[in-house]
């Protein structure tokens, strides 16, 4: 299995950014003089949300909101196919199955695989 880390552009991070630094700017001039203390937990909240969006901005790794397990895709089914196909065209050539057989075995293998 990978794991594939989802994490938001660098559009939406610098959108993020701004909104912080304007949070950080209402914690000092409005919410710490009218609330005290909780204008310190608007602040400490604000200053992650403008480090986490700027480290994201301006790194090219960035922190990823989640990661996804994904299972790898084998490209096997792909030469299955071929095989398949040029199998059947074999015994098509070589007399083993008939014209019309070919067709309706080719179908099938165009239905399942694709």
């Amino acid at each position: 299995m990978r794991k594939i880390r989802v994490k938001p552009s660098k559009g939406q991070s610098f959108f993020g950014l701004m909104i912080g630094i304007i949070f950080i700017v209402l914690g000092f001039t409005i919410v710490i003089p009218k609330a005290g203390l909780i204008g310190l937990i608007w602040i400490g909240i604000a200053l992650m949300i403008t480090i986490i969006n700027g480290y994201n901005v301006f790194s090219n790794r960035g922190i990823s909101n989640y990661e996804v397990n994904v299972e790898e895709y084998i490209t096997r089914e792909k030469e299955d196919f071929e095989v398949k196909l040029r199998k059947l065209s074999k015994l098509k050539n070589d007399g083993v199955i008939t014209e019309n057989e070919f067709q309706k075995q080719k179908e099938k293998i165009f239905n399942r695989d694709m």
